[in-house]
């Protein structure tokens, strides 16, 4: 086997449960998170080892020729790939049949063809549509114990750079070319002669990376007849309705996708300044996607193919041509000796909690998860929710903060549309806003609802990231919107860009913080514009105030970052923004100052939550286990929101305080 690229990710991105193996969780004693940032923190007695997932990227053989656009399936383990294009760039009849034991040749198709979907319907192997000179209809079966393939049909239009996805006894074919317009049609194939159309996609597509996924097929970028594009869409097959469910970091096409361990990856693809790229992007069910890796060299055009093993990746192009490699990504577990770390093992005293590097208790959403917590300096977590028989859940629960009452605590599902109120501490759903699932602009919808907050009087404002506003509501009526529905561009206080963040302040005023350019808009309630400060971040996320009222910012990329900004000049006051070590952030959404003025900050993808002495900026104290995300006491999965609370005397929270010192 040639040489093998170990890729330590250690992602945080939810699909139901997240990506995280259960049976390769880190297994340590329970105690205390070190303090230092390392990955785990068993007692000083454990001697078991700590597990760490890896995505693991090797060189798995080399095809007998290059080939690009190939299209491929899986049928008893084994991948076959049908045609594509050669070195000349012409097309191929070639079929390569691909398994752990190497790749071996077999009886070629009659007719040469490239960008065709492959597709495996009731046992059988069908390759449809295609393109050579022009786009060509024909559907045909390939019987690998003969070689023979049969025309055994039709598509109801030529079709090429169709993407092709199978979920129960039918396969569903995505976009394409018909040798004059883009396709918008999704079509079903069950075996026969015929296709049929069973959806319509918001504009013709073709080049698209699409994968079966929670009983809906995922479809990610594409070619629009304006260039790629960043839609990661959903086709239900139940309803025939496709819907928009997420964004690419970037515009794709020429990606391919399959499905490993419940999350879709998509694989390499064209950027739009027209060079393959060499990103892995993991997407949950639910639309979140997040570059999880990189391939040993850029690449389009492959074929993937979703196997036991992994996924296979066929060929594809570098940029300067097709290559002839056969990648496989799947999942590895490493053992590791797990630290000593002693530790006291009981709950610090209330003097030495102030004393601390956390003087309080935390709230956290623990998005990964699917749950919040609240937990001690000590470590030990003294409430959950969702709480047993409650019949609540929770759906990817992005940011969570009480209300000003302290009895009550809203939560914005973000993947899901939704905000929610449930009672603190019985755990009883009291409100909801939003339609679970749907996206939608018009009263009750949302696009991506981001950092909802409770302020007196029944108000709620929350950040509707994708329909660029922020939607001030009471009960279920929007009693004002900030910003323009639809129109994303940075012209505070008309319009504003993506908006991920929308902190109020006690006076009245909320810094909104758009995606793209850094911007922090200082806003009123009634919308007008006091101030716009511009942070060096690539991805300004939830600013905060500090103690002095100076605006604290995350930056959220890897490696991440923190930003504190004079409030009154705007000049840059602070940084953290360690580029590698145990000190590296990943993807943080959240920073805040703790009355101590140490700096919390929600560390999403490395799975923690960490606080960071200014001054030295080392971490000195840590919720979670570096990179490795789980259920366990101790652990968390994407940890991408949570709340600061005081303590009364006797050491137990006082939500209630919270709005009483909030700046």
């Amino acid at each position: 086997m040639a040489a093998v690229v170990l890729l330590a990710l250690g992602i945080g991105l939810a699909q139901g449960r997240g990506v995280d193996d259960p049976h390769a969780a880190a297994q340590t004693a329970r105690g205390p998170a070190p303090a230092n940032g390392s990955t785990a923190a068993p007692s000083a007695t454990d001697r078991t080892r700590t597990v760490r997932r890896r995505l693991e990227i090797s060189v798995m053989d080399d095809l007998p020729q290059a080939v690009q656009d190939p299209a491929v399936t899986v049928r008893g383990g084994r991948v076959y790939a049908f045609g594509g294009l050669d070195a000349s760039q012409a097309s191929s009849g070639s079929v390569l049949r691909i398994d752990p034991g190497g790749v071996r040749t077999l009886k070629p198709l009659p007719t040469p063809l490239h960008d065709a979907a492959a597709v495996l319907v009731g046992g059988r192997l069908y390759v449809l549509g295609g393109g050579r000179a022009t786009s060509y209809s024909g559907i045909g079966r390939y019987t690998p114990a003969s070689g023979a393939t049969a025309l055994v049909g039709a598509l109801p239009t030529p079709l090429s750079d169709l993407a092709a996805a199978s979920i129960g006894s039918s396969a569903y074919l995505v976009g394409g070319y018909t040798g004059r317009v883009f396709s918008d049609h999704v079509l079903a194939y069950s075996g026969g002669p015929r296709a049929r159309v069973v959806g319509t996609l918001p504009q013709g597509l073709r080049y698209a990376a699409v994968a079966p996924l929670g009983g809906r097929v995922l479809i990610a970028g594409g070619r629009t007849l304006t260039g790629p594009t960043r839609d990661i869409l959903a086709f239900d097959p139940a309803t025939g309705h496709v819907t928009r469910i997420g964004a690419l970091p970037q515009a794709l096409m020429h990606a391919e996708a399959g499905v490993l361990d419940g999350v879709m990856y998509v694989i390499g693809g064209i950027t739009s300044g027209g060079s393959p790229t060499d990103q892995v992007v993991a997407v949950t069910a639910s639309g979140r996607a997040h570059v999880v890796a990189r391939l040993p060299h850029p690449l389009s055009g492959a074929g993937v193919a979703a196997t036991p093993s992994g996924l296979v990746v066929v060929g594809g192009s570098d940029g300067t041509g097709p290559v002839s490699s056969v990648l496989r990504l799947r999942w590895t577990t490493v053992h590791r000796p797990a630290r000593r770390h002693h530790h006291s093992g009981g709950r610090t005293t209330l003097p030495a909690m102030f004393r601390g590097p956390l003087p309080g208790d935390l709230l956290i959403a623990d998005r990964g998860n699917d749950r919040m917590l609240i937990v001690t300096p000590a470590h030990q977590v003294i409430w959950r929710f969702p709480r047993r028989r409650s019949g609540v859940s929770l759906q990817f629960d992005d940011d969570t903060f009480f209300t000003p009452s302290g009895r009550q605590i809203i939560a914005n599902e973000e993947d899901h549309q939704d905000i929610i109120r449930v009672s603190y501490p019985r755990g009883k759903l009291v409100w909801r806003y939003g339609h679970p699932g749907q996206i939608g602009s018009a009263p009750g919808y949302m696009d991506w609802p981001d950092d909802a907050y409770a302020l007196q009087h029944g108000l709620v404002i929350v950040a509707d990231a994708y329909n660029c506003r922020v939607l001030e509501i009471r009960g279920q009526r929007i009693v004002r919107i900030l910003g323009t529905t639809g129109v994303c561009v940075h012209n505070p206080p008309a319009s504003f860009g993506d908006i991920n963040g929308d902190t109020p302040l006690r006076n009245g005023h909320v810094l909104i913080s758009e995606i793209n350019g850094g911007y922090i808009d200082d806003m009123t309630l009634t919308g007008q514009l006091v101030h716009v400060y511009r942070a060096p971040v690539s991805y300004a996320s939830d600013p905060q105030l500090t103690r002095n009222g100076n605006i604290i910012v995350a930056d959220y990329a890897r490696p991440g970052g923190v930003v504190i900004l004079n409030r009154r000049t705007g000049a840059v006051m602070w940084t953290y923004h360690p580029p590698s070590g145990p000190g590296m952030l990943d993807h943080p959404s959240l920073a805040a100052m703790l009355p101590n003025g140490d700096v919390i900050v929600g560390d999403d993808f490395n799975d923690r939550v960490v606080v960071i002495d200014p001054r030295t900026k080392r971490i000195v104290w840590q919720y979670g286990h570096t990179a490795v995300g789980g259920t366990a006491p101790g652990y968390l999965h994407i940890p991408d929101g949570f709340e600061f609370i005081p303590v009364t005397p006797d050491g137990s929270p006082d939500p209630a305080m919270i709005w009483k010192t909030r700046n």
